[in-house]
């Protein structure tokens, strides 16, 4: 049987690259370019490329957009000015280049996590750069095309593929709204019956539902052949990245993405932390919090994208809502890091004195409570927090666990503790551990 798997996971590699062959390499091209500008970034030949990419793309935008005509005679990056979804969805028709019919376009709709879904377009040559840089990235985590995918994620109406389909491309979807422990001690057992390589591809939240079920039913070492779990869409916390690494036995990264554009960075596989970003097919900078000035190298910014490969709906500029800070390998000049991704820079808390406040520190300091099976930490004013918490009948650690989140968010901090039975997902269907009502500026 696991032979017959491996040889399985062979054809489908060697199918995979055949069909692209026969249909002009161009996934293939896409590959070697991306592997090339990350491997020689510092290279004149890699600066140059992207110096190009960039180029080329800010011409076509100018020339082809209602929106950037008047960027004409731009000299750099800088001249554009910094956009965000409410500038793109105010003006949609006016960022989509006359070169293409609208009937071209790939139509991508993010879930809406901030309440209201949000549409951009995709040329055709947009998703294949998108598939090469998930071919790259996966494989800097150890996969190889054709090895089998776990994908734990929400699959809408409309974008799920045919059962067929799935199982050429040897993925396995998970449904995340649905996700419940009679699943995953079935896709538990699945994985330790059928004898493939697997990589685990998964919002956050649901792979922090997998680690507490393994744990709290004591499974021991998964008997499956597991190369690495990737976490995505939200910040991963240490408890819950240590528990997969025992029982899965394989390096847990956390990937940086959104829909709208693609996998703008990743982990590596060392254990500095750092994500090596996609200098291959993104533009990133770090913004200050208040302005559009940019942010010292190692202060906490706004992350703002210019997507290079995006000829339908060129976004330059684009700010995702999310905060980081940047660093760069001081052997290696070429290569740019993410230190930190804090996630939307809407759901950052702070503590009584005004100060940003890493939602890091919090989310590995509650795995000291197992028993707490979800929880939900909501900033509602200057020192007001609500704490949510769905947990078993014995937990009694509420004036402990309020005591010690005051030594991060100051002794004044008021507290209302509310015990609920689900912590509700959103329409993106994750869950936010972190949330804010509440803004220094707006008080």
């Amino acid at each position: 049987m696991e032979t017959l798997m491996k040889l399985l996971e062979m054809v489908r590699k060697y199918a995979f690259w055949m069909v692209d062959f026969l249909k002009g390499g161009k996934v293939r091209k896409h590959y070697r370019d991306i592997v090339f500008e990350i491997r020689d970034a510092s290279s004149d030949k890699a600066v140059q490329r992207r110096e190009k990419d960039l180029s080329d793309l800010l011409n076509h935008a100018v020339s082809t957009t209602q929106f950037y005509k008047d960027k004409k005679g731009f000299s750099s990056l800088a001249d554009f000015s910094v956009i965000n979804k409410s500038v793109v969805r105010g003006a949609f028709d006016s960022f989509v280049s006359s070169k293409f019919e609208q009937s071209e376009l790939i139509p991508v709709v993010t879930s809406g996590s901030t309440g209201t879904p949000f549409k951009v377009y995709h040329d055709r040559n947009k998703r294949l750069r998108n598939s090469a840089d998930a071919i790259v990235f996966a494989q800097m985590a150890g996969y190889t095309v054709g090895d089998r995918l776990i994908s734990m994620k929400t699959f809408v109406r409309g974008t799920k593929k045919k059962p067929l389909n799935y199982w050429m491309e040897n993925t396995i979807p998970i449904d995340v709204i649905k996700l419940n422990d009679i699943q995953i001690d079935a896709l538990v057992r699945q994985m330790e019956n059928n004898r493939s390589t697997y990589i685990i591809v998964g919002y956050s939240s649901a792979l922090d539902l997998v680690s507490k079920y393994v744990e709290r039913n004591k499974y021991g070492t998964i008997n499956a052949e597991v190369t690495s779990v990737i976490a995505i869409s939200e910040t991963l916390n240490g408890y819950t990245k240590k528990i997969l690494q025992k029982y899965f036995g394989a390096p847990v990264l956390s990937r940086y993405s959104n829909l709208e554009n693609g996998i703008i960075a990743q982990q590596e596989l060392a254990a500095s932390g750092r994500y090596i970003i996609n200098t291959a097919s993104y533009v990133v900078e770090i913004l200050k919090m208040d302005s559009d000035e940019q942010a010292e190298r190692g202060q906490m910014g706004r992350i703002v994208v210019t997507d290079l490969f995006n000829y339908g709906l060129p976004l330059i500029r684009y700010d995702t809502g999310d905060v980081g800070t940047l660093s760069q390998d001081s052997r290696n000049k070429g290569n740019m890091y993410l230190a930190i991704v804090e996630g939307r820079k809407l759901d950052l808390l702070y503590d009584t004195n005004g100060n940003l406040v890493s939602c890091t520190i919090v989310l590995n300091h509650m795995r000291q409570y197992p028993e707490i099976r979800q929880y939900q930490l909501i900033q509602e004013g200057p020192k007001e927090y609500t704490l949510k918490i769905n947990a078993d009948d014995t937990f009694t650690g509420e004036v402990k666990l309020t005591n010690e989140l005051k030594t991060y968010l100051g002794e004044d901090s008021i507290f209302r503790v509310e015990y609920v039975v689900e912590i509700p997902l959103l329409s993106s269907a994750k869950r936010k551990a972190i949330a804010s009502n509440y803004s220094p500026t707006h008080s």
